[in-house]
């Protein structure tokens, strides 16, 4: 079902979360306020952006295996260095350098696999789904091990980095020499395509819709990680337990896509994907509520569903293409991604700081609901304007 390339997209992910997660967990060791761990967030999702939007589309001219290797072998030396620094500064340049990196490491990944995988016939959905499986599963590692290790080992991040990108680079610098840019792979026949009737004709609305849905709904997950060490620390609780209560957001990504692969009453239904949408407000709601560690896993749960449930819509449509530009539409992707993970933190760091808490972010949660309701309304009717809802005669 799984091939080497879906290996990559889970160890790098754990290697994401751990970096994401030290960042964090190291800004509130040194007490620094919401605001300023959502403006180190902030910084390091634009430098997210520039990755994506710059090198994202780079693979689909030169080849995504090669720009990989280069930037492995990159990214080794950038960990090395890394690892002898500390402070506010460093936590700045840290997050700029990192996200950088994997904002242009991802959208090779998604083009690389979603181009090979659909020469091979494997039906779309199910290209998406694995993938997906694969990244998150690898979140749940990489988030709940490492505020633990931020507090007792730190140097073990860097380390795993280092020899990662190392052992990587080698792994697919041999198998670009021997097998070019394919993808060696033999799928089950289960994976094999399915007719499912695909509108391009509103594929671009789609897009647009979704990668804004996921956008607004996403804030409140990325808010999520970056606030909740310093909010659950100032509760009374240890700062090293922080990563085993904010993973059940990572194992409720990983348990949505695995539904939603499942569940594909979704797939070109708007009206079916919009009530999905309303587990935005029932999270904000329970924000509001006298907190313990209970609320705060079931928060955070529930956290991981506001952004799996959008990415899902976003990636499908993002990645359903003619035109054989899947780098392009990867990076365009993962420039989402980079977006939410910026303001999140941010937006929310500045409404956590306003009402001392998380109220603040229950604040934030409602805002975002009335106006993803209201975009899904407008598209809604904008398809129905196309004809899209009324038979064939």
């Amino acid at each position: 079902m799984f091939h080497v390339y879906h290996l990559f997209s889970f160890v790098y992910s754990i290697l994401a979360y751990l970096i994401s997660s030290f960042i964090n967990s190291s800004a509130a060791k040194l007490g620094l306020s919401y605001s300023m761990i959502g403006l180190i967030n902030f910084f390091g999702a634009a430098s997210y952006i520039t990755g994506s939007l710059t090198f994202g589309h780079i693979g689909d001219k030169i080849g995504h295996k090669k720009f990989l290797i280069l930037e492995m072998l990159i990214f080794s030396v950038l960990i090395l260095i890394f690892s002898n620094f500390g402070g506010i500064a460093f936590l700045f340049v840290f997050a700029i350098a990192a996200n950088l990196f994997f904002g242009s490491f991802f959208p090779q990944i998604e083009g690389l696999i979603a181009r090979n995988e659909n020469l091979l016939n494997i039906d779309h959905s199910k290209t998406i789904i694995r993938f997906n499986l694969s990244w998150s599963l690898g979140n749940i590692f990489g988030m709940a091990f490492g505020p633990f290790l931020t507090v007792k080992m730190p140097q073990l991040i860097f380390i795993f980095g280092f020899v990662l990108n190392l052992l990587s680079s080698s792994f697919v610098f041999r198998d670009f020499k021997k097998h070019g840019e394919k993808i060696i792979f033999q799928p089950k026949k289960t994976l094999y395509s399915e007719l499912v009737h695909i509108d391009y004709s509103n594929i671009k609305l789609y897009r647009l819709v979704y990668r804004i849905t996921l956008f607004f709904s996403g804030l409140i997950y990325t808010a999520i990680l970056s606030l909740f060490p310093k909010l659950i620390n100032v509760s009374g609780f240890p700062l090293k337990i922080s990563g085993f209560v904010i993973v059940f957001a990572n194992i409720s990504v990983f348990l949505t896509f695995l539904i939603m692969g499942k569940l594909k009453i979704w797939v070109n239904n708007p009206k079916i994907s919009f009530l999905f949408l309303f587990v935005l407000p029932l999270t904000s709601m329970l924000m509001f509520a006298k907190m313990n560690l209970f609320l705060f896993a079931l928060i955070s749960f529930l956290g991981g569903m506001c952004y799996a449930i959008p990415y899902t819509f976003a990636i499908y449509y993002g990645l359903t293409t003619q035109e054989n530009d899947q780098g392009k539409q990867g990076g365009f992707h993962e420039a989402t991604i980079g977006m939410l993970f910026g303001f999140g933190p941010l937006i929310g760091g500045v409404f956590s700081d306003i009402f001392e808490g998380i109220i603040g972010l229950g604040v934030m949660g409602i805002i975002l609901s009335l106006i993803i309701f209201l975009v899904q309304i407008l598209f809604l009717k904008k398809l129905n304007e196309n004809n899209f809802f009324k038979k064939p005669s």
